[in-house]
């Protein structure tokens, strides 16, 4: 065998190779159909009358926790698309440019406005003006700095063109301990106002040198120029020093979705430690830990693993806290982390406890963009121990969609149908019997490449032959 048929039969060997290598829907363990409408179709179909998908484009899809259920890669590659005929769709993570950007606190322009009678009308008039640089300026008779008590307040929320969705309190250095309930509306012009958080809980109580704070309240993303906040609880108020407002950017980039709340299953107790397993592998951005008994409080270490690891991560410290009694009813705050789809969980308490706390791990679903070609129906897959998706450069292709359509483009959503079996569970075995033809192969095609590499080596020491 000369030069030019050892190269002919290797290239016939890598052609055989990546034939072998090359996913099918069938190396999935499960399958979810792509419903949506099409842009000849109304916009504004209802979820329930949403078909298939029977046309070329490019669509959002947000997963969901069914999906997050059957993945196994920690970087979700076991996640892929295909049309009818078996043939892989572009399929990804959305592109950075149309990713919602992460929300920003920033400090709010806050006055503390003067307590008014219990019979007084509900609707709120001031003279209120803004000066040459925006600010916004009411009358003198209201104060605007710390206060012993504040019980209603008035914020101006100069958020332009991004929304609003969360207040943080700062509280005095010297606050005294105390608890109230917290109503916040939203009004564009300080007459008509709608309500956005009906309750929520503030509070700051020290104990065996803890100090247990609540200061955060977060609601639906609203657009709004001032927000009214009115301490429900008889005379309390809040010890105000300042206030911070959580803002996102909002647009035709933008995508909303709330933030979901998982269990983790408890597992195993060490002596004061606890360990749970996430049944999904969702981006988790908040956890939060629920104690078991009333009237209880706990320090906790947090940690995470991948499967398989030895070492315990650590992720931070929280202190739980489920107080109850005289009509009050308060319990701690998330801890907020980066995005982490650890699998395994940890947390170790303080102190030694009778029953294992819960653990809820909050996450929102992340949206990928499909791009659909070829015969439909469309249909996307997950859960796989060797097969992963290949890498598309979606930015580029959804730059140039954008560069044609203008800047504001956006790829209309789809949704996912029912889950139903694709490979079933052998997809999710690392020795899988139907798959032995394809071990064979592979075996086969090792022993051609040693082949090959000996026949290399002797034609290296000889001369070529015509």
């Amino acid at each position: 065998m000369n030069r030019l048929q050892l190269a002919a039969f290797a290239l016939l060997v890598s052609a055989a190779a990546a034939a072998a290598a090359a996913t099918s829907p069938s190396d999935f363990a499960r399958q979810w159909p792509v419903l949506g409408a099409c842009a000849s179709a109304p916009a504004a179909a209802a979820p329930a009358q949403a078909s298939p998908i029977d046309c070329e484009g490019a669509f959002a899809i947000a997963l969901d926790e069914s999906v997050y259920r059957q993945a196994t890669d920690p970087q979700l590659r076991d996640l892929a698309a295909f049309d009818a005929d078996g043939e892989p769709l572009a399929f990804g993570p959305m592109p950075p440019t149309y990713r919602k950007p992460a929300g920003e606190w920033r400090d709010a322009a806050w006055f503390a406005l003067p307590a008014t009678p219990a019979a007084a009308p509900g609707d709120l008039y001031l003279h209120v003006h803004r000066d040459t640089a925006g600010n916004l300026n009411l009358d003198a008779t209201l104060s605007h700095g710390p206060a012993a008590l504040v019980q209603d307040i008035l914020v101006d929320v100069q958020a332009g063109e991004r929304q609003v969705e969360g207040i943080e309190f700062e509280l005095a250095m010297d606050a005294p301990d105390f608890s109230t309930i917290v109503a916040v509306d939203a009004s564009d012009d300080l007459q008509a106002w709608r309500p956005v958080s009906p309750a929520a809980a503030i509070a700051q109580l020290r104990q065996n040198g803890r100090a247990l704070v609540r200061r955060r309240i977060e609601f639906a993303p609203a657009t709004a120029r001032y927000l009214r906040l009115h301490a429900l609880a008889g005379d309390a108020g809040v010890p105000l020093r300042g206030l911070r407002l959580l803002l996102h950017a909002d647009g035709p980039g933008a995508a909303e979705f709330a933030r979901v709340s998982l269990r983790a299953d408890f597992v195993a107790r060490d002596g004061r430690a606890f360990t749970y397993a996430l049944p999904a592998r969702v981006p988790v951005d908040r956890v939060n830990i629920r104690l078991a008994d009333d009237n209880a409080i706990a320090s906790f270490s947090v940690s995470a693993r991948e499967h398989g690891d030895r070492n315990w991560r650590y992720i931070g410290q929280v202190d739980a806290f489920r107080l109850r009694g005289a009509g009050v009813s308060l319990d701690n705050e998330a801890m907020d982390i980066a995005g982490l789809r650890a699998p395994e969980w940890r947390i170790e308490s303080s102190v030694a406890l009778t029953r294992p706390p819960a653990l809820e791990l909050s996450w929102r679903p992340e949206e990928w963009l499909l791009l659909t070609h070829g015969k439909p129906p469309y249909r996307v897959v997950a859960g796989s121990r060797v097969a992963r998706r290949d890498d598309f450069p979606l930015d580029l292709l959804v730059g140039e969609v954008r560069r044609r359509y203008g800047a504001g483009w956006r790829p209309p959503p789809a949704t996912l149908g029912a889950m139903a079996d694709a490979g079933g569970e052998s997809a999710l075995r690392a020795w899988d019997p139907a798959r032995k033809r394809t071990l064979l192969l592979w075996g086969v095609l090792a022993l051609a490449a040693l082949a090959i590499i000996a026949m290399v080596l002797r034609l290296l020491r000889q001369p070529d032959q015509a």
